[in-house]
C-alpha cells in the first residue's frame, strides 16, 4: 500500500464510522422515513389499480370483467395454502421459545455460589473482616488493613452495597456488565416475595416506572408456568421509553426449598416495534429465592443476575450513576410493597376467621328460639322444692336457657284466660 493511499483508507474508515454511528443514533428517524416511503409506495399501487380497473371497465363489457375477476379468484386460492403456511410461521412457538430446566439448573447453586463469592472478595486474609466496597455501612465492622478488593471467581467484582444489599458485576466484550445482586430480607417470606413479583396488576400499583405491563401469552402446557409479557419502562425526559417483551417461567424446588424466576427476552406477533420506544432485545434475569426455614415463614435470601442492552452507547459515569441509584431504588420499592401486602394478606385473614367467629355465633346460638314450655310430670306437687343448682344466691351460674325455662314456668302458673301464650302450646289444642 502506497503513503498516499493510506490517508485516503484512513478518511474512509472514519467517514464510514460517522455515517454507522449516525445511523444507529437516528435509527428512530430513518424508521419514520422507510415507513413514510412504503406508506407512499402502497398509495400509489393502490391508486394504479384503481385505474386499471376502470380502464377495463370502460374497454371491455360485463361478462370479460366478470372472468377476469374470476380467473383472479381462482388464482389467490390456488396460493392460499402458501399465504397460510407464511402466516404460520409468524405465530408464537411455545415449544421452541419455553425456558427449559437444564438452561436453569445451575442457578439453583447460586445462593451457595454467592456465599463462596463473599469469602473471596470482600474478606481480607489478614484480619478476616468485611472490606469496604463504596461505603461504610451501619452495623459491620470493616477491615483497617488497607488491602485492595481482589477481583477474582470468574472476574466478578464487588461494585456496590447497601443495608442488607450486595452488587457484584462482570464485564462483557461488547462493553456492558452483568450484575449479580445479594440481599436478605429477615421479615419477608419466600411467598409474598414471589407473588409481589410475579403479580403485574399489583406491581402497577407500587412500581412507578412500569408504564405499561400486561401478559400476552400463556403456555398452555399443564405445569408449565410459562408467561410472555410486555413491559415499557419510564426512561428520563432526554431519552426514549424502553420496552421489553420477555418470557417469564417459574420454577420451584421444595426439597431444596429454592424457587428460580427466569426472564428471557423474545420476540411475539402481539407486540411489534413501536416507533416511539426503544425495544430492548437482549434481555434476561435470573432471581433466586431461598427461604430461611419454609415458603410461608419469613426469612429469606436470594440472589438476581440480570443483563439487557438498552441499544444505546452511554458514558461509563453515566452508566454507573443510573446503576447504582436505580437499582437500589427498586429493591427498596420491591421490599416495602412486599411488607405491605403481607400486612393486608394477615388483615384479610383475621377479618375472615372473624367473619367465620360470628357466622357460627349466629348460625348455633346455644338454645331454640321460642323454646318449648317443659311439660310437668303427673304425680307430682307444685311444692316441691328446686334443684341446688337453681336455688343459688343471686341466680349466679345460670344459662340463658334456664332463665328463659323459669320465665316460661311462672307463666304457666297464671290462668289460660290471662296469657296469650297458651296458643303457643304444643298441648293446648288436645288438653
Amino acid at each position: 500500500m502506497s503513503m498516499k493511499s493510506f490517508p485516503r483508507r484512513v478518511l474512509f474508515l472514519k467517514v464510514h464510522k460517522y455515517f454507522v454511528n449516525q445511523l444507529k443514533n437516528r435509527s428512530d428517524s430513518i424508521l419514520r422515513l422507510w415507513m413514510d416511503h412504503c406508506e407512499y409506495i402502497l398509495s400509489q399501487r393502490i391508486r394504479r389499480g384503481q385505474q386499471m380497473l376502470s380502464l377495463y371497465t370502460k374497454i371491455c363489457g360485463d361478462e370479460e370483467l366478470r372472468e377476469l375477476l374470476s380467473r383472479l379468484r381462482r388464482h389467490v386460492q390456488r396460493h392460499a395454502k402458501s399465504l397460510m403456511m407464511g402466516a404460520v410461521g409468524f405465530t408464537f412457538n411455545w415449544n421452541e421459545e419455553r425456558i427449559t430446566l437444564e438452561s436453569v439448573r445451575e442457578h439453583f447453586e447460586a445462593i451457595d455460589f454467592v456465599e463462596e463469592l463473599k469469602n473471596i472478595t470482600l474478606i481480607c486474609k489478614k484480619c478476616s473482616k468485611r472490606r469496604v466496597i463504596d461505603k461504610k455501612i451501619d452495623g459491620i465492622e470493616y477491615c483497617a488493613c488497607g488491602e485492595s478488593v481482589r477481583t477474582s471467581s470468574e472476574d466478578w467484582e464487588p461494585y456496590l452495597e447497601r443495608q442488607n444489599m450486595i452488587i457484584w458485576r462482570k464485564a462483557q466484550i461488547c462493553g456492558k456488565y452483568i450484575y449479580k445482586v445479594y440481599g436478605e430480607y429477615p421479615d419477608v417470606s419466600a411467598e409474598d416475595f414471589l407473588h409481589v413479583q410475579t403479580d403485574l396488576e399489583y406491581r402497577r400499583e407500587w412500581d412507578s416506572t412500569a408504564i405499561a405491563l400486561e401478559m400476552i401469552d400463556t403456555d398452555a402446557t399443564p405445569g408449565s408456568n410459562s408467561h410472555v409479557i410486555y413491559w415499557e419502562m419510564l426512561w428520563p425526559k432526554l431519552f426514549a421509553n424502553r420496552d421489553y417483551v420477555y418470557n417469564r417461567r417459574t420454577f420451584v424446588d421444595r426439597k431444596r426449598q429454592v424457587i428460580v424466576i427466569a426472564n428471557r427476552s423474545t420476540q411475539h406477533p402481539k407486540c411489534p416495534i413501536k416507533a416511539a420506544n426503544q425495544r430492548v432485545s437482549d434481555y434476561w434475569s435470573y432471581m433466586v429465592i431461598k427461604s430461611n426455614k419454609s415458603f410461608g415463614r419469613p426469612g429469606l435470601r436470594f440472589v438476581l443476575t440480570y443483563f439487557d442492552d438498552p441499544g444505546i452507547v452511554i458514558p461509563p459515569t453515566v452508566t454507573s450513576w443510573v446503576a447504582k441509584k436505580q437499582m437500589p431504588d427498586f429493591l427498596n420499592r420491591l421490599y416495602d410493597a412486599t411488607l405491605k401486602y403481607a400486612q393486608k394478606r394477615r388483615d384479610e385473614e383475621v377479618e375472615a376467621i372473624n367473619r367465620m367467629y360470628s357466622y357460627e355465633k349466629l348460625r348455633d346460638p346455644g338454645y331454640e328460639y321460642p323454646p318449648d314450655p317443659e311439660v310437668k310430670e303427673t304425680g307430682k306437687d307444685d311444692d316441691t322444692p328446686s334443684s341446688p343448682s337453681s336455688s343459688s344466691s343471686g341466680g349466679q351460674g345460670r344459662s340463658i336457657l334456664e332463665d328463659l325455662n323459669d320465665e316460661e314456668e311462672e307463666q304457666e302458673s297464671e290462668p289460660k284466660s290471662k296469657s296469650w301464650w297458651r296458643y303457643f302450646h304444643p298441648y293446648y289444642y288436645f288438653a
